[in-house]
């Protein structure tokens, strides 16, 4: 009896094992190449090398003293925040409708909304350019931010949902038992507790909105070309440190949209 019991704890230690060495070599994966990138940042020769030789920070010095990359970075902060707030107005409206909506098509509106964010970008990005041209609609920053906004929607939606899913309909009952309106009840009971999946969903969309290459290429506009474009042409032309130099800036944003995150609502509390 005993035998078997240590056999048995002795499997449960080799397992926990397994999956925590899994684990450990999945992370590495993920963030060596950041981590290589932002190494290579710092070196001294004018091509890209690892490991590096020296330490400067002459390639960040020439990022933010181009003014064809700080444009850059400009027009994808804009584009980034137009994504985010359009998925707000058009994404937590819908999360409600599918989740407290009384009517037959709540489900197939679930499942319509992730349609876009399935289809590759890049054919979304084809199929957006093609469209315009039919109606005389060229690339612009306008139709770059409404195709993202369409394209990852389904991220602000199904946090939004996830977050209502766990709220007790009775909250909202008693509310409107009191004699609140259906706007008092969102505005004083609903909304105060979606905001953490808001505010999450807002970061996410943010980030895809700031770097997504797949469907920017082909809806930017000529005059108002963001980093990822910018970043593509520098790599095409040059093998010098300043593309890791882009890249870190990119990385260091993402971090900071993770981090702020992280001190406001806590990422254990998105889905909560």
């Amino acid at each position: 009896m005993m035998a078997s019991y240590r056999r048995a704890e002795l499997l449960d230690r080799l397992g926990i094992g397994v999956i925590v060495a899994l684990a450990v070599i999945a992370l590495a994966l993920l963030l060596l190449p950041a981590v290589i990138v932002v190494v290579m940042s710092f070196d001294t020769r004018g091509y890209i090398s690892f490991p590096p030789q020296g330490f400067t920070l002459d390639w960040y010095y020439k990022v933010f003293n181009q003014p064809v990359l700080v444009n850059a970075m400009l027009t994808s902060i804009k584009v980034g925040i137009y994504v985010t707030l359009l998925c707000i107005a058009f994404g937590v409206p819908t999360a409600l409708a599918c989740v407290r909506g009384d009517f037959r098509g709540a489900t197939a509106l679930s499942v319509f909304v992730l349609i876009p964010h399935m289809v590759p970008g890049i054919v979304l990005g084809v199929a957006v350019l093609f469209t315009g041209a039919l109606f005389g609609i060229g690339p612009s920053i306008w139709l770059q931010s409404i195709t993202l906004a369409t394209y990852v929607m389904a991220v602000m939606v199904r946090t939004v949902m996830a977050r209502l899913q766990r709220l007790d309909p009775l909250l909202e009952q008693a509310s409107a038992n009191l004699g609140a309106t259906r706007w008092q009840t969102f505005r004083t009971v609903t909304l105060p507790l979606l905001l953490p999946a808001i505010l999450a969903g807002a970061v996410f969309t943010f980030i895809e909105g700031f770097d997504n290459l797949s469907v920017t290429i082909f809806t930017h506009g000529y005059r108002d070309r963001p980093l990822p474009i910018e970043l593509l042409a520098i790599v095409q032309n040059t093998n010098s440190p300043l593309v890791a130099a882009v890249s870190s800036v990119q990385i260091l944003l993402a971090m900071l949209a993770l981090g702020i995150i992280s001190l406001t609502i806590g990422l254990d509390r998105v889905n909560e």
